[in-house]
């Protein structure tokens, strides 16, 4: 659903359009591409305003054209600098056990375009290893790489290149898929504005996302709440499956202000299919970025 860079992970990061480099908005810690570009890049009031005036229909073909220079300005978005950070991943299972795995997340820019990587780090639980890259091209497709835990005794274990039937998959066991990770629901043919209105005390396009060739029990439709104002933050996305019920549903949690500005907390992701929960959380007090 997500590219939620579900998409960029990483601690605080400044991110700037591909064409005025003199412009920086606010830092924000998020999680992978599915989300450290597209999360969220100012203060979020969590009130909703309960009064706003409704807003009028778009025009059919005015959506269509709408909705494509929006998503093209989110693909366009790169990082100026190269970032890492850790954090961790909590997951609640149907019965409310929860296990947490910690992780370290990189977003580096590359020449095409820019490449974010979540990597499962050793724990009393978990042997780690588990490394996902995604390689993001602007409106070309992603490029997804896996490499999960050698066999004991093994090394050096390749990465994957995966297909796209395989990316609906978990990351790590969680409820965040490889497709949630990269934002792949940017990538598909099928997008139309719906509608503009306030969510979260923001101003926002509520983009819809058509997957033409769904794989069983992946992603048919996303629907997602951008921020109008650049960088069109993630506020609230809900996705749905072929038989039109909603499966999973994404919010950005806790903003914290770190040295004057904001930076995400935290992110969740419920699947309503499975009755689990998946919290990812940023050690924003981590200050090594790489130059």
């Amino acid at each position: 659903m997500l590219d939620v860079s579900f998409f960029a992970l990483l601690r605080s990061s400044d991110f700037s359009p591909a064409a005025p480099a003199h412009r920086k908005w606010q830092r924000i810690g998020s999680i992978g591409c599915f989300l450290l570009t597209f999360l969220v890049s100012s203060s979020v009031c969590l009130g909703q305003r309960q009064n706003d005036p409704r807003p009028a229909p778009i025009d059919p073909v005015e959506a269509v054209q709408q909705a494509r220079a929006l998503v093209s300005d989110m693909l366009a978005q790169r990082p100026d600098q190269n970032t890492t950070n850790t954090g961790r991943v909590t997951i609640r299972d149907a019965a409310g056990k929860e296990r947490e795995i910690p992780v370290r997340f990189e977003i580096t820019s590359t020449p095409t375009g820019w490449e974010s990587v979540y990597e499962t780090l050793r724990s009393a639980g978990s042997p780690g290893g588990t490394k996902l890259t995604i390689i993001h091209a602007g409106e070309r497709p992603n490029r997804y790489e896996l490499i999960n835990p050698a066999a004991p005794g093994a090394t050096n274990a390749a990465p994957q290149v995966l297909a796209q039937d395989q990316i609906m998959a978990p990351f790590a066991s969680s409820d965040f898929w490889i497709a949630d990770l990269g934002l792949e629901f940017l990538h598909w043919p099928k997008q139309r504005l719906l509608k503009k209105e306030m969510r979260h005390s923001k101003s926002c396009d509520v983009l819809e996302s058509i997957n033409p060739v769904p794989v069983p029990g992946g992603y048919a439709r996303v629907v997602s709440w951008l921020m109008i104002e650049r960088p069109h933050g993630i506020i609230h996305a809900d996705a749905y499956d072929a038989r039109g019920d909603r499966i999973k549903q994404f919010d950005p949690k806790s903003l914290e202000k770190v040295e004057g500005e904001y930076q995400l907390e935290s992110m969740e992701i419920v699947n309503r299919k499975t009755h689990t929960r998946t919290v990812i959380e940023f050690d924003l007090g981590d200050k090594a970025a790489a130059k």
